[in-house]
């Protein structure tokens, strides 16, 4: 519980540390790096858990309300999301006590928890961000591009960061 809310507490300062902030909402920042690290160190409940502690706190500290299920799917379910990365949460464990597939176990759960991410921020923009869509372009897809502008590079870097410490300090996730 404790390691949860420490990830979550750091996850939600780095999700205000953005490395570019983006004009229509999100930005690129380590936000998903605490998240997934949770989950793939204590399993996929934890990890969504995690996800929704930071997706409540980001509402509160700054949110953007239009409508209950645009909440709900930006801020509740993505940031839950990151947390189903946690599903290899077993595999990868085992690799890196054994040496093993570090790398393949931590691809998966990166792009597990960034494609769910991102599905709920399709969703939301789909349903109401259409306003800010080019006329002639089709809502869905400016959706899915301009949410994968942020959350594709989160996933990349929240992947190089639990490389980066699973190598360094492989105790912290064997604990």
């Amino acid at each position: 519980m404790t390691e949860m809310v420490i990830s979550a507490s750091l996850a939600l300062i780095l999700h205000y540390v953005a490395i570019i902030q983006l004009p229509q909402g999100g930005n690129i920042s380590l936000v998903m790096a605490p998240i997934l690290f949770i989950a793939l160190k204590n399993g996929v409940v934890d990890g969504c858990v995690c996800g929704l502690i930071v997706g409540i706190f980001s509402l509160l500290f700054g949110g953007f309300f239009l409508s209950p299920l645009q909440v709900l799917c930006d801020y509740f379910l993505a940031f839950s999301a990151i947390g189903l990365g946690g599903l290899c949460s077993h595999q990868f464990i085992n690799s890196v006590k054994n040496n093993g597939k570090v790398k393949i176990y931590l691809i998966i759960s990166s792009l597990i928890s960034g494609l769910g991410c991102l599905i709920f921020h399709t969703i939301a923009g789909v349903a109401f961000y259409d306003a800010y869509a080019p006329k002639g372009i089709n809502i869905f897809w400016y959706a899915l591009t301009y949410n994968s502008i942020y959350v594709i590079p989160d996933t990349i870097v929240a992947a190089i960061c639990i490389y980066v410490l699973t190598g360094r300090a492989k105790n912290i996730l064997l604990k």
